[in-house]
């Protein structure tokens, strides 16, 4: 007899405890996981928290930024080659410019060696009307001379002989070894076959001594 009353003592304490979660639940009493309260009949969309999906539409963004200034970059590594190698090419251009100007310095005509003789020779005359004439052994008058000499198929003079008229030997000596020791290299002869030969020439000037 205690036994049936104790398991109907029970049975109805079960009973209370289910109507008392039934009576909670839809009475409102019931809170959620973010502490707002539900009630019979709330909208559910209102009490969802969408700030949380935030960071998650942030994430996507960033690689999208990330992709494009990727691109930015690559286009302005492309667009600074370019210009490298335009650079390039133009100091090829401008280098190539410049051969024929070179070419035109190396290319330049010798002097006539008719000329080259004749200011050799007035400087010569200069100088030894201030140098020899003054000497005694030159009496005044004028002087006729005369100067053989050989061009060598180097270029180099070499004198054949002096004479002046009238004679004086001093006067002559003094030319020969201002000539040998001063006269300039000249250009080479070339024969008609375009090989140098050796060519003698004649050359004449008078002195005067008052």
């Amino acid at each position: 007899m205690k036994k049936i009353i104790l398991l109907l003592m029970t049975i109805s304490a079960v009973s209370v405890n289910a109507q008392s979660l039934k009576d909670a639940l839809f009475g409102g009493k019931l809170k959620n996981d973010s502490g707002n309260v539900v009630r019979k009949g709330d909208d559910l969309s209102t009490k969802i928290d969408t700030t949380k999906k935030k960071p998650a539409e942030a994430a996507k963004i960033n690689p999208v930024a990330k992709d494009s200034s990727t691109s930015v970059v690559s286009t302005q590594k492309d667009a600074s080659s370019a210009t490298g190698k335009t650079s390039t090419d133009n100091n090829n251009v401008s280098s190539n410019n410049t051969t024929p100007a070179g070419n035109s310095t190396a290319n330049t005509v010798p002097r006539d060696n008719n000329k080259i003789w004749k200011e050799y020779m007035d400087s010569l005359s200069s100088t030894l009307k201030t140098e020899a004439l003054p000497n005694k052994k030159i009496k005044s008058g004028t002087y006729y001379i005369l100067v053989q000499y050989a061009i060598e198929t180097d270029g180099q003079v070499s004198l054949s002989n002096v004479s002046c008229s009238p004679e004086n030997s001093f006067l002559e000596q003094t030319i020969k070894e201002r000539i040998t020791l001063t006269a300039p290299q000249l250009n080479p002869v070339l024969s008609g076959y375009g090989k140098a030969q050796r060519a003698s020439k004649k050359y004449n000037f008078t002195l005067t001594k008052m």
